[in-house]
């Protein structure tokens, strides 16, 4: 007969009390023939829309959406990942449009997107901070 240790008890009964946190999970849909995926939060949300085959024409529809809580009208967000990756998107109304918005930043976002994991956008007022699972189908280049 094995006798488990009462420390080894004690640290499987904690580990097993360690509440579990939930990822954020993408709502994907379809707008006007182009797929969507978003994030909603208490603190704000975010919404991308991609136009991988060029639907309207040679120019990307493509377009992230953000709304903050406490930052209403921010001009720029950053797109932060864990691993210190940085794409900046400059907003207007809350929109940045893939076709104004730097090719290399608009790349960092979408990878930091695909790849998953915690990630926030940052204004200079506010923020919102996401952990999903990784989007490997994501195709909004």
């Amino acid at each position: 007969m094995h006798v488990l240790s009462p420390v080894l008890a004690v640290s499987a009964l904690a580990a097993m009390s360690v509440p579990v946190h939930a990822l954020d999970a993408w709502t994907i849909g379809v707008e006007r023939g182009l797929p969507t995926y978003a994030l909603t939060s208490e603190a704000g949300e975010v919404r991308l829309v991609c136009d991988p085959d060029r639907v309207f024409g040679p120019t990307p529809n493509g377009a992230f959406v953000v709304r903050f809580v406490k930052d209403a009208a921010p001009d720029m967000v950053v797109v932060l990942a864990k691993s210190g990756e940085q794409a900046r998107l400059p907003v207007n109304n809350g929109i940045a449009a893939q076709a104004s918005v730097d090719a290399a930043d608009w790349s960092k976002m979408v990878a930091t997107f695909r790849s998953g994991g915690e990630f926030a956008l940052v204004t200079s007022a506010d923020s919102l901070t996401f952990e999903t699972a990784p989007l490997p189908d994501l195709a909004c280049e």
